[in-house]
């Protein structure tokens, strides 16, 4: 069989090391991988071919870019997958000039920069009359002083920043505090933090593929564990299906034409049922392997296509879990031992990233773990 060459960038997250190995296992494929560091996570795993090593995307977007668009003439690949934010800013940006290459399905600059930004997200929202949490938006940071608000509440960054940027208050004292500290530790200039009403409930996640403004393929679920315990990424999540859901997040992307892949995020108010918008994640999501092991394969889609036809309906299993052992649930538990019960339960019954077959990404993260404490002592 011959094998398609294809280039995977992001090595360092752990979606890349998802998608490298849900591709890799089909011998469909034979996958180079970009990373800026030579520990980067996907770089050792079994089923990569060629390892590159660029310059950072987010502290050197103009040399990444150049060496990237190099790399991709000197190589013939059957297609690119960005993975993280960064990069798919970048290569949005400069989509026409990569396609001369290669192949790359993803969404407009405009798009991208819509969904970076919580304020153009919110009013969007708005516009579509889709429920948002009661959001604050300051034109300076004095202005914390005379904000009123019901807690507890939650302060974040007003755009994507690469980082999980958010802090919690359960007072006002405790709200001026972390507003100015988070100013300070992140030097925003020109747009300040957004303060919002703390929705009580679990997060949702609806995922969509989309080709020419039309959806072709998405997933849905329901996140039960995160690190960190405040609000992390999923480390514990189940697939979910719910009609009011599925309405909120495709009529956000149908209205915008999106291109791609795109994760909508919401939380759902656990003592009303009504689903918040949250954001827009114009990328790969850190829980796209319980969409593959459902049988929802994007990354096979951003590299194939799909057939001419719009979905309306489409069915996948429910109540079907994964569990990221070695990518946050195992700093849950340490940090919250009371989920010990449930925390091995779900290691001899759900599928994991703990990888036997190819374990080498697991031995590193598991060396990590002290590394982990260290630079979190080191914040405090």
């Amino acid at each position: 069989m011959n094998k398609s060459d294809i280039l995977i960038l992001d090595g360092d997250h752990k979606n890349s090391l998802a998608i490298v190995r849900h591709l890799g296992q089909t011998g469909n494929y034979r996958q180079d991988i970009v990373a800026h560091n030579k520990q980067s996570i996907a770089l050792f795993s079994k089923y990569v071919n060629q390892k590159f090593l660029l310059p950072s995307p987010k502290k050197e977007p103009e040399a990444f870019y150049v060496q990237l668009v190099e790399l991709l003439k000197r190589n013939r690949y059957k297609a690119l997958l960005p993975v993280s934010f960064k990069t798919f800013q970048i290569c949005s940006l400069h989509r026409e000039e990569i396609r001369q290459y290669t192949h790359l399905t993803i969404t407009t600059s405009e798009n991208i920069l819509l969904a970076s930004s919580k304020i153009r997200t919110y009013n969007l929202a708005q516009e579509l009359k889709i429920p948002i949490p009661e959001t604050i938006v300051l034109n300076h940071p004095e202005e914390i002083e005379s904000v009123h608000i019901t807690y507890p509440c939650v302060i974040k960054a007003p755009e994507e920043m690469g980082a999980n940027v958010v802090e919690y208050a359960h007072d006002r004292k405790e709200m001026i505090e972390k507003y100015h500290k988070l100013c300070e530790r992140y030097n925003f200039s020109e747009t300040w933090p957004v303060v919002q009403q703390y929705i009580q409930g679990k997060g949702y996640g609806f995922f969509a593929y989309y080709e020419k403004g039309m959806c072709k393929d998405f997933f849905m679920h329901k996140r039960l564990r995160e690190y960190p315990i405040s609000g992390g990424a999923s480390t514990l999540a189940e697939s979910y299906s719910d009609k009011k859901l599925m309405q909120h997040g495709k009529r956000i992307l149908d209205y915008l034409r999106w291109e791609g892949v795109a994760m909508v995020e919401f939380k759902q108010d656990e003592r009303t049922g009504i689903f918040y918008l949250m954001e827009i994640n114009a990328k790969f999501w850190g829980s796209l392997d319980l969409a593959l092991v459902c049988g929802v394969n994007f990354p096979r889609m951003m590299i194939e296509g799909t057939e001419e036809k719009r979905v309306y309906e489409k069915s996948f299993p429910q109540g079907k879990r994964f569990q990221w052992i070695l990518n946050g649930d195992l700093f849950h538990l340490l940090e919250r031992p009371r989920i010990f019960g449930s925390f091995f339960k779900e290691v001899f019954r759900t599928k994991s990233d703990f990888w036997i077959r190819d374990p080498f990404p697991n031995l590193y993260q598991l060396a990590y773990i002290p590394v982990h404490y260290y630079k979190k002592w080191k914040k405090k």
